[in-house]
């Protein structure tokens, strides 16, 4: 694994854990290399896909990388998050989706290139979590179910 990989290891753990998420999910695009896919669970488990091949990273394997900087993440109970799927309506602490819009965009930009952060988080009803995607330079976008939305 390469050092940019350890380092995105090490950071969507962190954000996983500050953020309080179900899914944390990074794929690393950069120019003239085939895209690499680093997806951590709640638990701190990884997952790296590189090509074909995928390599397990189990939350006991510590990774020496120091995690890139990250904004304070203030994380929203799952029982204060509700969304509606077929209206759309969607349920929040005033600014708490926007405040983790904005970190899941910040995650995505500390990697810069066309890096996509998507983060999956936990709400009211366990069957439909809602997940937030992110681009630098695009707007960010929220997922429910079979439903998308930009923020």
């Amino acid at each position: 694994m390469t050092d940019e990989v350890l380092v995105a290891i090490a950071t969507a753990r962190a954000f996983t854990r500050a953020a309080e998420a179900q899914r944390t999910v990074l794929v690393l695009d950069r120019p003239g290399q085939e895209p690499t896919m680093v997806e951590v669970d709640e638990w701190l488990d990884a997952e790296i896909t590189e090509d074909e091949d995928v390599t397990a990273v189990p939350h006991t394997t510590a990774v020496e990388s120091p995690a890139k900087p990250l904004p304070e993440i203030r994380p929203a109970p799952a029982s204060a998050i509700s969304i509606d799927t077929e209206t759309g309506e969607l349920a929040a602490p005033l600014g708490a989706i926007e405040h983790l819009a904005a970190s899941v965009l910040a995650l995505a930009t500390a990697f810069g290139g066309r890096t996509v952060a998507s983060v999956e988080f936990a709400t009211r009803d366990p069957e439909t979590p809602i997940t937030l995607a992110a681009r630098a330079g695009e707007r960010v976008v929220l997922a429910a179910g079979d439903e998308q939305f930009e923020l």
